[in-house]
């Protein structure tokens, strides 16, 4: 069974309208669609933001056969090739536990993305309806939320994008001995700074009303930006879902048994 990671509500409509699902589970903050896509099993994993992850992998692990984790959803650019919209094909993922990225970077790890898995993904990803890219992905504990930061890390890794999820899952996908790989898309390029909030985000990744209702009435100024993200987050989607449903179906023909 293939499990696919989502941190957002937003990011996992990408895929749950194509998907039948069988059965919804609910585990701690975390949401669980045990689903089928063209009689293939599948499950969708809301976890929301963060490396908090690893209890729901080991609860996920003891109830289903894994045979590939994917980490998916939204990322921010760190490239200037790579702009909102583009897919992201990870080959290596990253990890820097430092709070505020000034001066040198410190990557404390590396693990690899399958590589079999990766090489299929950028074939398919070979299509005139959205730009694709294959490269590092670093995770971090925070939002970055300065475009002048981003290009920083940019300049000071080899990442081409980074996320909060991506090396926690690779981490218990390594442990576990299940392939692993990042299929992402840009939500924020390299150029836009970012005008929210952790808190505006529910643990179990929903939008938080309450808390992006006051941040408003603090900052009105901040609809315009929202507004904009909306739709950036839409391109993104839209993306992801593209490229999934012949990517899911080529794993299982080619791959998985």
């Amino acid at each position: 069974m293939i499990a696919i990671f989502f941190a957002l509500s937003q990011e996992l409509a990408s895929l749950k309208p194509k998907v039948n699902i069988l059965k919804k589970i609910r585990h701690a903050h975390a949401t669980f669609y045990q689903s089928e896509f063209c009689g293939f099993p599948i499950t969708l994993v809301q976890t929301g933001i963060g490396k908090n992850v690893s209890a729901v992998i080991q609860y996920l692990s003891k109830c289903f056969r894994i045979q590939l984790m994917v980490s998916s959803g939204f990322a921010g650019s760190v490239n200037s090739d790579v702009c909102v919209g583009d897919l992201i094909i990870g080959k290596h993922v990253l990890h820097s536990s430092q709070k505020v990225f000034e001066g040198n970077i410190q990557i404390d790890s590396t693990l690899f993305c399958d590589a079999s898995i990766v090489d299929l993904a950028v074939r398919l990803s070979r299509t005139d309806t959205f730009k694709s890219h294959c490269g590092d992905v670093l995770s971090v504990s925070k939002i970055v939320s300065q475009a002048s930061t981003k290009k920083h890390i940019g300049n000071q890794t080899s990442a081409i994008a980074i996320d909060m999820e991506s090396f926690a899952i690779a981490e218990r996908a390594n442990s576990l001995g299940i392939p692993f790989v990042v299929i992402r898309t840009i939500s924020d390029g390299i150029e836009e700074d970012i005008e929210i909030n952790e808190n505006m985000v529910t643990e179990g990744g929903n939008v938080n009303i309450p808390a992006t209702a006051r941040h408003l009435l603090n900052k009105p100024h901040h609809i315009l930006y929202l507004n904009r993200l909306r739709k950036q987050t839409k391109l993104a989607t839209n993306t992801l879902s593209a490229f999934f449903p012949n990517f899911i179906t080529q794993i299982y023909n080619s791959l998985l048994t």
